[in-house]
């Protein structure tokens, strides 16, 4: 009997950890060049595809690179997005110095 009523338990518990939330690739890009394009007023532009770089399985959280070219310089903006695709700055890197 106890063991039936683990494996309920298990199976229940499971298929909710499954059920989350997640933010897709495409959604979590779209959200990283925002933010990143939001640091520079609107006026950069992108100049490179942005990357998921990292998914964190705990969190569900992913790691994504934006790439921004502003005037001459050229930016790697790094945000950490949430299973509601809101992004949060990491870092920023200017590329060829």
């Amino acid at each position: 009997m106890k063991i039936l009523l683990f494996l309920v338990l298990a199976s229940v518990y499971s298929a909710a950890v499954l059920a989350l939330p997640v933010c897709s690739d495409r959604d979590a890009k779209a959200a990283s060049d925002e933010k990143a394009l939001s640091y520079f007023r609107k006026q950069g532009e992108i100049f490179h595809p942005a990357r998921v770089l990292k998914k964190h399985n705990t969190s569900r959280h992913k790691e994504v690179a934006s790439y921004v070219k502003f005037g001459e310089k050229r930016y790697s903006i790094f945000t950490l997005v949430d299973t509601d695709c809101y992004a949060r700055f990491i870092k920023r890197t200017r590329q060829g110095d």
